[in-house]
């Protein structure tokens, strides 16, 4: 699979539909119909039970991630970069805080303004062929997938909506002072103000799974355009954290070269948005992961590399945890706490410490053996 950059990938969903997302036929050219036409009270703006506009345009920061663009440290990131006027008109910025202003004003209905933030079809693709019929009970949801909706009900599919804006970061913005992106599906739509429900099994540790496997392959194409030292140690870190599941143990190869861990890591990802997972297999990857502490007590080691790995494995470990949590494993206050710690001294890159992450993560294997000892039997997650 070749990895498209997040433009790329904007336009082309911009421009076209395709039935499906390999090889799908491409069809006509749909247009945008913009973010009122979803939140109108006889649709996703009626309150209860239809209240998706409401949620999104009161809680979510994609709603207003255009109105920072014009203040404070954007301000100075776009000084840097040598913008002028204001950066929610410079491409480099509103891809992603304001996607529907570098769209062609001959892809929107009639009369209609761009809107502001991350809008309704930024995610959900442009509605023209498919707003009127989509909320029909006669309708199934194949037709309006066909019709052009992107279907997000598809972990794979979502990671790959999702992928570009939360990981991909131009050097020349990174240097110009724009914080570090960090990508980890489960985790990132959890803090969401949720606008959709979704029980499915096993949802936690298949969204983390695709998602970090996604990232690995957007990494990998990344660095397969252009070597960067600075981007190297976090890509390490990712296939190190990958190759410790199941998945990555098979499907992931020993090499580093980059374009054959991209294509692994894409089908690894697919692979990962269907996998279910018990109780068991929850258990079982949080004590593989809490053992790896003797990965950071070797005084040698690259500790750029070291802080790099400790910034993959305690998502995984959070992600893994909540989701035993609300199958049924008894509340231990010392996993709670020992992640808390690791999460603390994992985000301290300036000053990290590896003696002190190791012996806080074998802390982490101990409660989580006592926490296995009280769990109930497995069952299907």
């Amino acid at each position: 699979m070749k990895a498209l950059t997040l433009l790329s990938l904007l336009s082309l969903s911009l421009s076209f539909s395709a039935t499906a997302a390999d090889g799908g036929e491409i069809v006509a050219s749909r247009k945008f119909t913009g973010n009122q036409s979803c939140g109108t009270t006889g649709c996703h703006g009626g309150g209860t039970l239809h209240n998706e506009s409401i949620i999104y345009a009161r809680k979510d920061p994609h709603a207003i991630a255009h109105g920072i663009l014009g203040k404070g440290t954007s301000l100075r990131i776009a000084e840097a970069l040598g913008i002028k006027g204001d950066p929610i008109k410079d491409v480099q910025c509103n891809v992603c805080h304001s996607p529907m202003q570098g769209v062609s004003a001959d892809l929107f209905v009639k009369d209609l303004k761009p809107d502001l933030g991350v809008g309704c079809e930024s995610c959900h693709g442009a509605a023209e062929n498919w707003l009127r019929f989509h909320t029909r009970s006669d309708v199934v949801f194949s037709q309006i997938i066909a019709a052009g909706m992107r279907d997000l009900n598809d972990i794979y599919g979502r990671a790959n909506s999702c992928v570009g804006c939360h990981l991909n970061l131009d050097d020349s913005l990174r240097k110009a002072g724009h914080p570090e992106l960090f990508f980890e599906l489960d985790g990132q739509c959890m803090a969401q103000p949720p606008h959709y429900k979704d029980a499915r099994p096993s949802l936690g540790p298949r969204s983390w799974l695709t998602g970090q496997a996604t990232a690995l392959r957007e990494m990998s194409w990344k660095l397969s355009q252009k070597n960067d030292e600075h981007f190297l140690p976090r890509w390490k870190a990712l296939v190190w954290l990958l190759q410790k599941t199941e998945l990555g143990k098979t499907e992931l190869p020993a090499t580093e070269a980059f374009p054959a861990m991209q294509k692994a890591a894409d089908e690894m990802a697919r692979k990962a948005s269907q996998k279910l997972w018990t109780t068991a297999a929850v258990q079982a990857q949080l004590r593989e992961l809490s053992a790896l502490h003797g990965d950071f007590e070797g005084a040698q080691s690259d500790k750029t590399l070291l802080q790099r790995k400790a910034e993959v494995l305690v998502p995984a470990l959070d992600r893994l945890w909540r989701d035993l949590r609300k199958g049924g494993a008894p509340n231990q206050s010392e996993c709670e706490s020992a992640i808390q710690t690791l999460h603390l001294l994992a985000m301290d890159h300036e000053d990290f410490d590896p003696a002190k992450f190791a012996n806080t993560l074998g802390q982490l294997k101990v409660a989580l053996s006592a926490t296995a000892q009280s769990t109930p039997a497995p069952k299907l997650k």
